[in-house]
């Protein structure tokens, strides 16, 4: 009885539609491997090439390439000689590697509060402004743009710099305008769940040529080419085709400790990984229609769920993921999690607010504190093509109940949702 549990639980990991599976294909195998044949891995003419692209997407001037898009912030902000007590703006629901840029810069983070869409609004921002906010973040989310237009307004003639962080929606357009565009300078940025599917690489774009020669003047470093091509075959391994690897990668946890975090180091974009995202800069448009289109199937297929969706798979925008907002009242989102878990969809939570975390002032945030925990991305990647046969399993499924008690999880970093229990 034992040996069929472990066999059953470690089947349960294949998903029919995985979490964040890139969309890489042949051009992206063709980078890596020319890269490493011609012994380019650090250096070559991809980074160059990925950041014109870049620029020129954007209509921007000025475009600088680094490793990560959280050194693109803190770069940022050194050059806008933002430092020690200098308070920077930024929303509490957001990935941590932003609050993380700010703090390495000598700045210190301040959470505002979001809207129902989970973005920021000029009121929240409005709200935390003091004397010492010398700059404000402001992140799009899931492919959605944030009222970055309103807020800049709102900014205008207080001296206060603008930072537009498009990582999640390069390619989205807000009142015809791209985002990434608007402010003092834009963040492009690389990564597993966003418009530019890579391992790393991040773009700062500005219009200010002070700005620019500022951050290009800030030392970087160059990371090891065996750092870099472990990063790129761990990728393809682990993510590209989690469909089937995801079962060996939870087994192989057992053994091997996977909690170390990947040191911060303010780098250079490698030329492999430039490649790369170079590749994904040139199919965003196909990429994020056909995402938009698997946006919609999903939408079909859950329901009286879909009533929930804040994601709008509209042609201005990128459309990462579907992501619900339940009611209070339910149902639960640990219960949605498992429902759409055991009709083959790998589901997560969102963000855990910046707000939270130990170091924070505990400071209430009224519509994140009430948020949060009702949050549930479902996966729309573009290499998955079962989402017609997966509408009719979804229409066929029970309607979820509320679960007031169903255990919480940590975001991001659990492996699965279909199952709690370590393969044992």
């Amino acid at each position: 009885m034992p040996a069929f549990r472990r066999l059953r639980n470690f089947f349960s990991y294949f998903y029919r539609v995985p979490w964040c599976v890139p969309a890489w294909g042949w051009a992206e195998f063709r980078a890596t491997i020319g890269c490493v044949l011609n012994g380019t891995i650090l250096r070559g003419a991809a980074v160059e090439r990925f950041t014109q692209a870049v620029r020129e997407r954007l209509g921007m001037p000025y475009a600088l390439p680094f490793n990560r898009g959280r050194v693109a912030i803190e770069v940022a902000l050194r050059a806008m000689g933002i430092g020690v007590g200098d308070e920077v703006v930024m929303p509490s629901y957001v990935c941590r590697t932003v609050a993380e840029a700010t703090v390495h810069a000598g700045a210190w983070p301040v959470f505002a509060d979001v809207g129902s869409d989970l973005h920021v609004t000029p009121e929240t921002v409005r709200a935390v402004l003091t004397e010492r906010t010398k700059c404000v973040i402001v992140a799009h989310l899931f492919g959605n743009s944030a009222p970055i237009d309103e807020i800049e307004s709102m900014l205008s003639g207080r001296g206060i710099r603008l930072i537009d962080d498009a990582a999640q929606s390069f390619g989205t357009h807000r009142n015809g305008h791209p985002v990434g565009a608007f402010g003092t300078c834009g963040i492009v940025s690389c990564g597993p769940a966003k418009a530019l599917a890579g391992t790393g690489g991040g773009v700062l774009v500005t219009r200010s040529a002070d700005l620019y020669l500022r951050a290009k003047a800030v030392p970087l470093q160059t990371e090891a080419s065996s750092e870099v091509l472990r990063r790129v075959l761990a990728f393809w391994v682990w993510r590209r085709f989690r469909g089937c690897t995801l079962p060996f990668h939870v087994l192989l946890r057992r053994f091997v400790d996977h909690s170390r975090e990947e040191p911060y180091v303010p780098a250079r974009l490698a030329n492999l990984e430039g490649a790369i995202a170079l590749s994904q800069c040139r199919s965003l448009d196909d990429n994020a229609s056909e995402r938009r289109a698997n946006a919609r199937r999903m939408l079909s297929g859950l329901g009286p769920l879909a009533r929930y969706n804040i994601v709008h798979p509209r042609p201005e925008n990128v459309t990462l993921k579907v992501v619900l907002v339940l009611p209070a009242d339910g149902p639960d989102a640990g219960e949605v999690i498992r429902l759409l878990g055991e009709a083959g969809v790998e589901c997560q939570r969102g963000y855990t607010p910046l707000h939270l975390g130990e170091n924070s002032k505990a400071v209430p945030l009224t519509t994140t504190d009430a948020l949060w925990r009702r949050v549930v991305c479902v996966p729309v990647e573009v290499p998955l093509k079962r989402f017609s046969a997966l509408a009719k399993t979804l229409a066929t499924a029970r309607t979820p109940r509320p679960c007031l008690d169903w255990p919480e999880g940590q975001p991001e970093e659990r492996l699965c949702c279909k199952s709690r229990e370590a393969i044992s």
